[in-house]
């Protein structure tokens, strides 16, 4: 039997040639073609997200093209709705998907597909076959007792651990052993192994357009590359899909470095032009000083539904990622503040090498400083988006009282405390639900005094100096004016405290024989209307709310 009639043994309703492929599937037109490949077992990773904003943006400032390919060859891990988590997160950061599962229901869209590799089951065995007609590939039935005792064979012999040479049973099998073989299993195989054409002693040189040259050990290893079930691993797919669909750079993580040797020797194998590899280092974080990858078991910022649950917006998101990306961006944008992230080019070469510690402090001083730059009128919008998910209650008092709203979050925006105002929407919430009546109402009446709300009567200086309090809030609701400017009020202010034993400033404070200071009746004030002992600017927050509120919230304490 020849090596040709073990294959059509094998696979005998593959008539598709590798040529007859690679005319259907031409050439594209564009310079740059790249993807994201996630597989679709759980939700979507902000390592996922990372890589896929920078093959996006390498691919749209090349005039390229960026496409969504899915990974499920595990059908046992496949989750559903997972790709629609992935594409919903995309289109949430603004992430255009030129191909794919992209369409209504995972429609695809696109000229390269199927885009689904469970779909692409008959391309991959059209390469097998190839393969095993060549003498590049066979089939194996060693067993998982088999392969444990070769590898504590090894283990106590100190050899080189792997499936390679002698120590893979049916490499050197006779095309017609192999068929003998094939048929005592009922014809059926456990796997498929690529024939290495590597060595224990061979080192071989290849460019990676992030770290430069690379020099490593050649693959020996006999390597699986299809299972049982006719689907391929990792190492086969790549290379067929990032061929066929035509993709000119490959940015993964840097776990698949050690894969290249033998990416290239499959490579090879076909007689293929292999892609442009750029490997990103992981995204971590530090653990008692040392530095481990982002953990899905022990991170919730590991998933990227965690940022959008906090209130962070995803250009701050998009904007931190490119810092971690690339070490020169944040001297770049701090002399183009205000120009649009899109037209920050960057260059693989750039990108670090080093894992890039992941910073919520960093992420909080970018969001906190785009939120502070936005006009209102988006601000509102973007707190009302991410309400209508989180917080649809909240959402309601937006949308009935918009202008209210709206001026609410405004107060102090634009000045110099507003960047210290709002770092995340949830921030605006928490700062505005109680300028509505409803919440507001509803606080008093439960006493919950929940986080960041707090009561009077915890108050150390109204506990000591009840009666004086009180009447101070008595000639308050006589005399306050929200027709006047801060000074004047402010004057005013002075005059009624000082009446009922509360020094003016802190420095009269400590020569007189005072009940309290000014800001202990401010801090009175802030409780009273809005069950907080910080405030944006107590007037300002007054003449949004107008007298009536006012009155209205201080009597309801009385």
């Amino acid at each position: 039997m020849t090596r040709a009639e073990l294959a059509n043994l094998l696979f005998p309703q593959i008539t598709t040639t590798i040529p007859e492929l690679l005319t259907k599937y031409p050439h594209r037109p564009q310079p740059v073609c790249d993807r994201i490949a996630p597989s679709p077992t759980g939700y979507f990773h902000f390592g996922n997200l990372y890589t896929a904003i920078l093959n996006w943006k390498f691919a749209q400032q090349n005039h390229g093209v960026f496409y969504l390919r899915v990974e499920d060859t595990d059908q046992a891990r496949k989750i559903d709705d997972a790709v629609d988590v992935v594409i919903n997160a995309l289109k949430k950061f603004g992430i255009s998907i030129d191909e794919g599962p992209i369409g209504e229901n995972n429609t695809e869209i696109g000229e390269y597909g199927p885009y689904f590799q469970s779909s692409r089951k008959e391309i991959y065995l059209t390469f097998i076959k190839h393969l095993i007609t060549e003498g590049l590939a066979y089939p194996c039935w060693m067993t998982p007792e088999e392969l444990d005792q070769i590898r504590t064979n090894q283990t106590e012999k100190k050899l080189i651990p792997g499936i390679y040479g002698e120590f893979s049973k049916y490499r050197a099998y006779t095309p017609d052993q192999l068929a003998q073989k094939y048929h005592e299993e009922n014809d059926t195989f456990a796997v498929i192994r690529f024939r290495s054409p590597g060595n224990l002693t061979n080192k071989i040189t290849f460019s990676d357009a992030i770290r430069g040259e690379i020099s490593m050990i050649d693959n020996y290893n006999d390597i699986v590359i299809l299972k049982g079930d006719g689907l391929p691993t990792y190492h086969l797919a790549h290379i067929v899909d990032d061929t066929l669909m035509r993709t000119s750079h490959v940015m993964r993580g840097e776990e698949r470095l050690t894969s290249v040797p033998l990416h290239l020797q499959l490579f090879k194998a076909f007689d293929l032009t292999p892609p442009i590899y750029a490997h990103l280092a992981p995204i971590c974080k530090l653990d008692q000083g040392k530095k481990r990858k982002l953990s899905k078991r022990h991170d919730p910022e590991a998933n990227v539904a965690f940022f959008f649950e906090k209130g962070y917006s995803t250009q701050g998101l998009i904007e931190y990622i490119m810092t971690l990306a690339d070490s020169n961006f944040e001297d770049r944008r701090k002399d183009h503040s205000e120009e649009d992230l899109n037209k920050f080019h960057f260059d693989l070469a750039k990108i670090s090498t080093s894992w890039p510690l992941f910073d919520q402090q960093k992420l909080n001083r970018i969001n906190n400083s785009y939120l502070s730059k936005i006009p209102t009128e988006e601000l509102y919008q973007q707190v009302l988006e991410r309400a209508t998910t989180y917080q649809p209650e909240y959402a309601k008092l937006l949308i009935e009282q918009p202008d209210y709203a709206k001026s609410a979050i405004n107060i102090e925006r634009f000045t110099e405390k507003d960047p210290k105002r709002y770092t995340t929407y949830a921030d605006v919430m928490h700062q505005t639900l109680l300028f509505f009546d409803a919440p507001f109402a509803e606080e008093n009446a439960e006493h919950t005094q929940r986080e960041n709300f707090a009561s009077i009567s915890q108050i150390e200086i109204y506990q000591q100096h009840t009666e004086a309090v009180n009447a101070f809030l008595d000639d308050y609701l006589e005399q306050f004016n929200l027709e006047t400017d801060t000074l004047t009020r402010f004057e005013q202010l002075k005059k009624i405290w000082q009446a009922h034993g509360f020094a003016p400033n802190n420095a009269e404070f400590k020569t007189g024989n005072y009940k309290g200071k000014a800001g202990d009746l401010a801090m009175i004030l802030r409780i009273l209307l809005l069950k907080a002992k910080q405030t944006p600017d107590l007037f300002s927050v007054m003449k949004v709310m107008g007298k009536e509120r006012v009155k209205q919230r201080i009597l309801a304490w009385k």
